[in-house]
């Protein structure tokens, strides 16, 4: 059983790793469908969800700030997108958390939710600074669309180890 005590000490490195898978099964989910869809895979979403009743606020919102500096600076190149988008999914987490984390249930609306917020900050924050123009209907038939049923399938296959690994049990 793994106390709740000392998820703090693992969690950033569980994380970091997320982070890592995520870019990897966005690569490939791209790659099998020849980039006419782009599911990003939010195992990272799903495991800050998991560990929301357990980690400090203020230790989730650092923790997402350096891991999305992280992420900026290793996929796009430009520091702020994923940082921001990143910063506001937890904070939103946090909003919600008695809502969200009643059951098993709320939690995969919950992510569905937090995946899609996580997304159009990215997006409009992307726009905003002209760093992409997207057409709206293009961007949810061939982005969001697939990127929500990617993650509710993560949701479903994942949702329980990660639970038992932040001590939600």
């Amino acid at each position: 059983m793994i106390r709740k005590e000392n998820v703090k000490y693992y969690a950033p490195v569980v994380f970091f790793l997320l982070m890592l898978i995520d870019g990897q099964l966005t690569q490939a989910a791209g790659n099998l469908t020849d980039n006419v869809f782009f599911a990003n895979a939010h195992f990272m979403l799903l495991a800050f969800l998991m560990a929301v009743p357990n980690l400090s606020k203020r230790y989730l919102l650092i923790t997402a700030v350096i891991l999305g500096l992280i992420c900026d600076s290793y996929y796009l190149g430009i520091i702020g997108i994923y940082t921001v988008a990143l910063a506001a999914t937890v904070m939103m987490m946090y909003r919600f958390q008695r809502v969200v984390h009643t059951n098993l249930l709320t939690a995969f609306f919950g992510m569905i939710i937090f995946v899609t917020a996580y997304e159009l900050i990215a997006v409009g924050l992307q726009i905003i600074f002209r760093l992409s123009n997207v057409a709206p209907l293009l961007f949810i038939t061939k982005v969001l669309g697939p990127t929500l049923l990617f993650n509710m399938l993560i949701f479903v296959i994942f949702s329980y180890p990660l639970k038992r690994l932040f001590g939600n049990e």
